[in-house]
């Protein structure tokens, strides 16, 4: 996220970007296909974070006893984004996350 410079670098959601971007990429390696893409944008108001796989298997939350390591990555992006979805591609899909800059 050092990229962002101006009023955004310094914005508490940066933490929460970062771990939703870590969350992302690490299901997509894990669960996906190809080598993942990432793309982080702002249009002032919203940052999207969308990360693309070549794999077929799409995301879902588990309800994962807090026993178990790992299976808590969806359960964050639930919490943690303003929103979030899945654009189907061929092949595979992209994963994307919006966080409110405003709040």
């Amino acid at each position: 996220m050092e990229g962002f410079g101006g009023p955004l670098r310094r914005h508490p959601v940066i933490q929460t970007a970062e771990l939703l971007v870590s969350e992302l990429i690490t299901n997509a390696i894990r669960h996906g296909a190809g080598p993942p893409l990432i793309r982080v944008t702002w249009n002032g108001r919203l940052l999207r974070i969308a990360v693309s796989d070549h794999g077929d298997r799409q995301p879902r939350i588990r309800a994962t006893p807090n026993t178990e390591p790992g299976g808590f990555g969806m359960q964050l992006l639930e919490r943690l984004a303003l929103r979030w979805g899945v654009i189907p591609r061929h092949p595979g899909k992209t994963v994307w996350a919006e966080l409110s800059i405003e709040s």
